[in-house]
C-alpha cells in the first residue's frame, strides 16, 4: 500500500497545479455563481422612490413593509425629488405616504391614502403599485376589524382599545399565515422565517461541479491502460485490479479532504449549516461518484474521447438534476426520470441509493472476472 501511495504522490507532484485546480473547482465555482447571482439580484431590483410625510407608527410599519420587498430597491426622496427623478427616468415610479396617513387609517378612511408618480417608462408601476395597495388594504382591513369589534363590545363589560385590537389581528394573521412563498436566491440573509424557493442550491451546484472534476481527475484510469504499462504488473505483488482499486481509495480520501474544506468554506461564506448527517451524505455521495467515475474509465482506451464524453455526461447530469433548468413538469409527468438523477439522493441526505448498489455490483463483477483471468 505504501509503495502505491508513494508512486501516486510522485504523479500528483508532477501535476500539482491541474490537480489543485480540479479539486478546488467545485468550491470556487459554487462561490462564484452564488455571489454572482446575488450581485445581479441586487442590481436588477426596481428603483422606487418613497416619500414619508407621516411619522406615525402605522406609516412607519408600511414603509418597512415596502422596504422589505425583495424585488424593489427603496430610495428615500422628497416629493419634489420624486417628481424630478421619475421624469428623468432615474426612478421607475414614486409613492407618497401623505401626512396624516396613520390618522386616516385609524379613522377608517380607505381612499386616496397614497399618491403615486409615474412616467411613460414606468414599466414596473403596475405590480409595484398593486403590492403597495395590498399593504395599505391590510392596514385598512385591520382598522375596519377594530372598529367592528369596538362597536360590538359596547354592549359588553370587556372593552378593547383600537390599538389592542389591531395588535391582536396582526398577531393572528402571522400565526395563521397558511402560505408565504418568496422567490429569492439561496443564502439570502434574513429569510429564515419564510418558505423560500431558491433559484440556486449551494450543495446542488457543488455536486454538479464535483461530478465534472471527479471525471476529469480520474483520467489516470485511462492513461494507465497503455500497452507499455500493463506488462509491469506481472512482476509486482499487486494484480492490476488490486492496484486500480487501491488508487480509487487514495483518490476518495483526497477528494473527501477537499469536501470537508467545502463544508467549512460554505459555512463561513454562505451560512450553510454543518451537521453529521451532511458529512455522512457527502461521504456517501463521494463514494458514489468515485465508483461511477472508475466504472466510466473502464469503458475507454483513448483519453481524448474520454474527456469529451466526460463533459457530455456532466452536462446531461446537470440537466436531469434540475439544479440549472427546472424539470418539475417532466418529473411530475414521467416520475421514472428522477431515477436517473444521481444528485437527488445526496440532496435528500440519503446515505444509500440504488446507484450505490448498481456501482458496487458492477465493480464486484469486474474484480472477480479480472481475478480469474489473472489466475
Amino acid at each position: 500500500m505504501m509503495a502505491i501511495l508513494y508512486t501516486r504522490l510522485i504523479h500528483w507532484k508532477k501535476q500539482i497545479i491541474s490537480l489543485l485546480f480540479w479539486l478546488l473547482l467545485p468550491i470556487l465555482a459554487t462561490l462564484a455563481i452564488v455571489y454572482g447571482t446575488s450581485l445581479i439580484q441586487q442590481d436588477s431590483k426596481i428603483p422606487v422612490g418613497i416619500v414619508t410625510g407621516d411619522d406615525s407608527e402605522i406609516a412607519n410599519a408600511l414603509y418597512e413593509s415596502i422596504r422589505a420587498t425583495q424585488l424593489i430597491r427603496v430610495i428615500d426622496v422628497t416629493e419634489a425629488e420624486a417628481r424630478r427623478l421619475v421624469e428623468s427616468h432615474e426612478l421607475d415610479s414614486a409613492f407618497v405616504i401623505g401626512e396624516g396617513y396613520g390618522q386616516d387609517v385609524e379613522n377608517g378612511r380607505r381612499n386616496r391614502l397614497i399618491t403615486s408618480y409615474l412616467s411613460n417608462l414606468s414599466f414596473a408601476y403596475a405590480p409595484v403599485s398593486q403590492m403597495i395597495i395590498s399593504l395599505v388594504q391590510q392596514d385598512t382591513g385591520h382598522s375596519k376589524a377594530a372598529h367592528t369589534v369596538i362597536n360590538l363590545s359596547n354592549h359588553t363589560t370587556e372593552q378593547w382599545t383600537w390599538d389592542e385590537i389591531v395588535a391582536k389581528t396582526i398577531e393572528i394573521q402571522q400565526e395563521e399565515d397558511l402560505l408565504r412563498t418568496t422567490f429569492t436566491f439561496a443564502n439570502t440573509v434574513g429569510m429564515e422565517n419564510e418558505n423560500t424557493v431558491s433559484l440556486w442550491n449551494t450543495w446542488g451546484l457543488w455536486a454538479l461541479f464535483s461530478i465534472l472534476s471527479t471525471l476529469l481527475l480520474f483520467d489516470w484510469g485511462v492513461k494507465e491502460k497503455r500497452a507499455e504499462i500493463l506488462p509491469r504488473f506481472a512482476f509486482i505483488r499487486y494484480t492490476y485490479q488490486h492496484y486500480l482499486l487501491l488508487n480509487v481509495c487514495l483518490y476518495t480520501l483526497l477528494f473527501f479532504i477537499f469536501d470537508l474544506i467545502a463544508v467549512v468554506v460554505f459555512h463561513t461564506f454562505l451560512s450553510e449549516s454543518i451537521s453529521l448527517s451532511l458529512i455522512g451524505a457527502i461521504l456517501a455521495f463521494r463514494m458514489l461518484i468515485n465508483m461511477g467515475a472508475f466504472i466510466f474509465t473502464c469503458l475507454f482506451q483513448n483519453v481524448y474521447l474520454y474527456y469529451s464524453t466526460a463533459f457530455l455526461l456532466a452536462l446531461i447530469t446537470a440537466v436531469i438534476s434540475g439544479a440549472i433548468i427546472p424539470i418539475d413538469g417532466v418529473t411530475n409527468r414521467f416520475p421514472w426520470v428522477a431515477l436517473f438523477n444521481p444528485v437527488q439522493p445526496f440532496l435528500e441526505m440519503e446515505f444509500i441509493s440504488p446507484w450505490h448498489i448498481v456501482c458496487f455490483v458492477i465493480i464486484a463483477i469486474w474484480y472477480v472476472k479480472g481475478g480469474k483471468s489473472n489466475a
